[in-house]
């Protein structure tokens, strides 16, 4: 079952950088958690590349509870 109105969450992107920029290796972006291992993103990714605010990404904690966006996602649509 899909939780589309919350609760918001963090989830983090890893960044390609190149002369040091962007300045920072990792970006993490508000999210409202879905419920079934994905995230409806609620923020302007500014750095992360080829994503949108409403896109949704599959999110995954590593062992220290830090949620990281996965290689799928489904982008919004624009009309």
């Amino acid at each position: 079952m899909t939780n589309p109105g919350g609760p918001y969450v963090k989830v983090h992107f890893r960044l390609e950088t190149e002369d040091d920029w962007p300045p920072a290796s990792a970006k993490s972006l508000w999210a409202i958690d879905q419920g079934d291992g994905t995230v409806r993103l609620d923020n302007i990714p500014w750095f992360v590349r080829g994503i949108a605010c409403g896109d949704v990404v599959a999110a995954e904690p590593d062992e220290e509870g830090v949620r990281w966006a996965g290689g799928q996602w489904r982008a919004t649509s624009v009309g």
